[in-house]
């Protein structure tokens, strides 16, 4: 059973792909400042899930249909 509109992986990573790593990088990245630094856990994830925030604007801006 195959569908359609799925599509092959494309060779090299495209725009939208490299804003989802950095999202990634700044949640993760911000819990593992919380667990290694003396700030609060609460604290360093909200920082990082605001710093997550700036490539998920600018990928809706970018791709807004994707």
């Amino acid at each position: 059973m195959s569908d359609s509109t799925v599509r092959s992986t494309p060779a090299m990573p495209r725009g939208v792909d490299y804003l989802l790593a950095a999202m990634g990088l700044a949640l993760f990245g911000g819990i593992a400042v919380g667990v290694v630094s003396a700030l609060p856990l609460r604290v360093a994830a909200g920082v990082g899930s605001l710093l997550a925030a700036g490539p998920f604007v600018v990928a809706l801006l970018r791709f807004p249909r994707r």
